[in-house]
């Protein structure tokens, strides 16, 4: 089936913004350790300035729909990717531990706000193509992520200063963000004046399932690595771990469009976590480390698609503008991003670091059970 070269154009222009986005989050998360030792932070220091990420995200889960709603996602995109590598840009500059946990609370406020902007035009764009596409766009988010990741490494193996590392990548990330959005769809309006939208029914349930699905998969960036030094592995082996986790979450990602389309999206979903959560059971009893990469790679495939269609079905609520719905999801993530290494790290302190993967695999079952919030999920007509 032939498509329209304006669509083409402007999927090309929306995959941009998921890689660009994914690109800034791998570039940060990269030189955490640099900045650490530059300004001279404990670890529980940096513990706290790193919540000023989240506390940037999470306000933005509250103000994002009603932006996206009043200006249109295309505004926002554009101007919330551009802020971002500014902010990103001025990271390296800041001197101390205050000064950074608000660099960082604005760099996760605008990036947030872009993940819902972005996450609206890629709705319309999926209504407009009449089939799913939502997964591709977070496929190129997957691979954002990890070249942002490998680049960054590769950089401060160069000896490159997180200074001069982030102000090239603000630079440049502020030049493809300023061409790709004379791609992106042109905004339709809303008349909502609301900034927020509390989930209810089967939107809470959407919430829910990416609540436990932001603590499940979270569980892979904060404690495969320490569960892996555990049990004797080096530190680069370690290190592999997140690096696998966002590999096969690419692939799996990259095939989930074709998937939906043949099994159906809830299917598709509680197949995965019940993957996931088989694969991290058989991490904690086999509690070997060739045993943890299976659990690694089982919950990179097996989770792919949850974030993705929950966007997707969380645009299509009938009665609401696609932004509120997808921020009112969205927030119930992120708080769930903020309670996992929380309650995971509890779990390891009062047992082991074995028993809070246990606690994962558990939660994955959730995300399996809630899969039937997707049972409306179809591509059909959404604003942008």
């Amino acid at each position: 089936m032939s498509v329209d070269p304006s669509l083409l154009r402007s999927r090309l222009g929306v995959s941009a913004y998921f890689l660009l986005h994914g690109f800034a989050a791998g570039t940060w998360i990269s030189r955490i350790p640099a900045e650490q030792e530059r300004l001279g932070l404990s670890a529980a220091l940096l513990g706290i300035v790193l919540l000023g990420n989240m506390a940037g995200a999470l306000l933005a889960g509250f103000t994002s729909g009603g932006m996206v709603s009043r200006f249109g996602s295309r505004h926002v995109t554009r101007f919330a990717a551009i802020g971002g590598f500014v902010t990103l840009a001025l990271l390296g500059l800041l001197g101390n531990a205050a000064s950074l946990f608000l660099g960082l609370a604005l760099f996760g406020f605008l990036q947030a706000t872009l993940n819902i902007a972005m996450n609206t035009q890629a709705a319309a764009l999926e209504a407009r193509y009449e089939r799913p596409i939502f997964s591709s766009f977070h496929a190129m988010w997957s691979a954002g992520a990890l070249s942002g990741a490998l680049a960054g490494a590769g950089l401060a193996g160069g000896g490159f200063s997180p200074l001069l590392h982030f102000a090239l990548v603000g630079a440049l990330g502020i030049i493809v963000a300023a061409y790709a959005g004379n791609h992106l769809l042109a905004a339709s309006l809303s008349q909502s004046r609301r900034m927020f939208i509390l989930p209810r029914g089967e939107l809470l349930a959407l919430g829910l399932l990416g609540f436990c699905a932001a603590i499940s998969d979270g569980s892979i960036a904060s404690w495969s690595g320490i569960y892996l030094r555990s049990l004797g592995a080096s530190e680069s082996v370690a290190a592999l771990g997140f690096a696998v986790h966002q590999s096969i979450m690419f692939l799996g990602r990259f095939s989930g469009d074709f998937m939906v389309s043949r099994f159906g999206a809830v299917r598709v979903v509680r197949l995965g976590a019940l993957l996931g959560g088989l694969g991290l059971a058989f991490a904690v009893l086999t509690h070997t480390v060739w045993g943890i990469f299976v659990g690694i790679a089982c919950m990179g495939w097996g989770m792919a698609t949850v974030f993705p269609l929950m966007f997707a079905a969380s645009s299509r609520t009938p009665g609401l503008p696609p932004a509120h719905s997808m921020a009112s999801t969205s927030t119930m993530s992120t708080l769930g991003g903020l309670v996992g290494p929380v309650l995971l790290g509890a779990v390891a302190e009062v047992g082991t670091v074995r028993a809070s993967f246990a606690v994962a695999a558990l939660l994955a079952w959730m995300v399996s059970y809630l899969a039937f919030s997707l049972s409306s999920y179809r591509v059909t007509p959404a604003q942008s």
